[in-house]
């Protein structure tokens, strides 16, 4: 099990390397500075001195070779600082401290079926508890699989045997963040790249442009040697230059735009090539892994070719190079033409070889959290309508206090009622079942010792609020929770339900009627329901329906003057109550006459 300072010496070591590479750039900087001045000093003798210009050649091929040599190490020191930052970014989030992780806002819904109770997006979440994605695509797809909880059984056991052969892969899975994070792809809108791949050619298999790209270079190339031959044939080499920009130029406008879409993407593109090599370079043997492994190995590629055809189009923006190109050449043609072949060939496959990576990328979160957390259980799923854990917990509370609870819903009371003080820990055990429930759905590690659980609907009444926006009271948006809540039990849907002191907005005696009808409906529904609330009337029902409801709680301790709270889930009703103990010890009220 990995430990702060495990992530610690690791993040030193990549600073220790950081800083090597920076001395190694700094001495290829001054080297190329000599360089220059032996070539300015080569130069200025060769004058005097003929046979020292045959030694230019020297200096100036070392120089082109320190320049790509350092524009590698500007890599491989970028690479370096970016793990050195994830390596003390798990040291600061295995401790349970803020991190800089992304916090997966921009996803967050109130009117969700339960996002927004269970704190999935935002500061402090689930979302940016588990987020190790280097990619937006893996971001959207982590949200989504959090959103939407889409798996089957079958497809469950696939991912968490994956889960865990990537939980064992620490530099294949930092290396793949470090990538990602080495260009910024959150602001890359790919709808214009989407959009291109359904576009038809204009310049590809077209029998007059393949005609003209082809044969118009081969005359102005002969006239061009003619010339070199003899001066008198330039004005046919004139001519057939300004022909040839004259037809670059009807379609300047649209091949600008061309490259406009594409331009936009190169890097991010660039990027996701160095990504997918690296599980292409890994070997795995999880069949869900194989299966993404065979995408990558194909698409790794196939995308830095693209991302090197792009590249050669953006060329023609030097103004010099797009006059020679286009009059020797026709070059914006023969640009345009490759990458319309490219995406004749491709079109189909790169949204799936996207998917592909944003799947894996995400998957990669959870395999860090069951690196992180070994002893995590995987969820076990069932046929029957029945949750059961042992020593569950909420994973955001740190180990060194969260206090775990036993829990069997469905066996066979389907409803349970949780009752409490203030304080005592009703929410956060609801919590702690929902978050769990989410991670078990999509093959990650849950906190908890055992978890066996149904693939059923997650649906939560915690958090409604009102909106002003919506017209709609807090009550009346509860009420339509409610009712979307019944409306899918009614069309047969299997749920767990979490519910948390509904109907606060009316008065006790009707809230107590209305929750009463409501636990009475659906206990005959397919549903498991538990429902937090301090109402221990209602404990009655565990007695009139004791084969369908059950009761529990959590209990506060006054000694000494003071409350304690041991968030532990014990049976029956609640007893005590702590609400005018804390008035009266907060001097709200006067204290109470011996």
């Amino acid at each position: 099990m990995p430990t702060t300072e495990f992530y610690n010496n690791r993040a030193q070591q990549f600073q220790q390397d950081r800083v090597k590479i920076e001395k190694i750039i700094s001495r290829y900087a001054w080297s190329r500075v000599v360089l220059v001045l032996l070539s300015g000093l080569l130069i200025y003798l060769g004058f005097s001195e003929s046979i020292l210009f045959w030694l230019l050649p020297f200096p100036i091929i070392v120089f082109i070779f320190l320049v790509r040599r350092q524009s590698v190490l500007q890599e491989k020191k970028q690479l370096a600082s970016y793990l050195e930052i994830l390596n003390r970014n798990e040291a600061k989030a295995f401790v349970y401290e803020a991190v800089d992780f992304s916090d997966g806002n921009r996803f967050a819904d109130q009117h969700h079926p339960y996002g927004y109770d269970l704190d999935l997006f935002g500061p402090g979440s689930v979302f940016q508890f588990l987020n190790r994605c280097g990619t937006q695509l893996g971001e959207e797809r982590l949200a989504f699989e959090l959103k939407n909880l889409p798996f089957s059984k079958e497809e469950l056991l696939l991912r968490q045997e994956a889960v865990r052969e990537a939980g064992g892969m620490l530099e294949f899975r930092q290396h793949a963040w470090a990538l990602g994070r080495q260009i910024n792809d959150f602001g890359f809108d790919r709808s214009g790249l989407l959009a291109w791949l359904k576009e038809k050619p204009f310049i590809y298999e077209k029998n007059i442009c393949t005609i003209l790209r082809w044969a118009l270079p081969v005359i102005t190339l002969t006239f061009l040697g003619f010339t070199i031959y003899s001066w008198s044939y330039f004005p046919l080499l004139f001519v057939m230059m300004v022909i040839q920009l004259t037809i670059a130029g009807f379609q300047a406008k649209r091949i600008g735009e061309f490259q406009r879409v594409l331009s936009s993407g190169r890097k991010v593109l660039s990027n996701y090539a160095l990504i997918f090599e690296q599980l292409a370079q890994q070997k795995v043997a999880s069949v869900w892994m194989q299966k993404h492994h065979a995408i990558a190995t194909q698409a790794f590629e196939k995308v830095k070719e693209f991302s090197a055809l792009v590249n050669a189009l953006e060329s023609r923006m030097n103004p010099i190079a797009m006059q020679f190109g286009n009059g020797l050449f026709l070059y914006d043609f023969h640009a345009v033409a490759r990458l319309e072949k490219w995406r004749e060939e491709n079109a189909n496959e790169l949204p799936h070889w996207l998917e592909s990576l944003g799947d894996w990328d995400a998957l990669l979160s959870l395999a860090t959290l069951h690196f992180n957390f070994p002893t995590y259980a995987f969820a076990e799923v069932n046929q029957a309508l029945a949750l059961e854990t042992r020593d569950a917990g909420h994973l955001l509370i740190p180990d060194t206090i969260r206090i775990t609870n036993d829990f069997n819903l469905g066996k066979p009371a389907t409803i349970w009622l949780i009752t409490g003080a203030n304080m005592a820990g009703k929410s956060t055990f609801l919590r702690s079942l929902g978050v769990n429930f989410v991670l078990g759905s999509i093959g990650s590690p849950v906190c908890a010792s055992y978890w066996n659980m149904p693939l059923v609907a997650l649906r939560s009444g915690m958090r409604t609020t009102d909106s002003l926006q919506d017209h709609q009271s807090y009550f009346f948006a509860e009420l339509n929770r409610l009712q979307s809540i019944i409306r899918e039990l009614h069309e047969g849907k299997p749920m767990l339900i979490l519910l948390d002191e509904i109907l606060k907005g009316t008065n006790s005696t009707d809230k107590q009627l209305g929750s009463r009808e409501l636990l009475k409906q659906v206990k005959d529904m397919h549903a498991l329901v538990v429902l937090a609330t301090h109402d221990i009337a209602l404990g009655d029902l565990a007695v009139q329906y004791k084969d369908q409801v059950a009761n529990a709680c959590f209990e506060g301790k006054i000694e000494n003057d003071n409350l304690t709270f041991d968030y532990k889930l014990h049976p029956g009703v609640a007893q005590k109550a702590n609400a005018t103990f804390l008035m009266r010890k907060m001097g709200i009220i006067p204290p109470e006459v011996p």
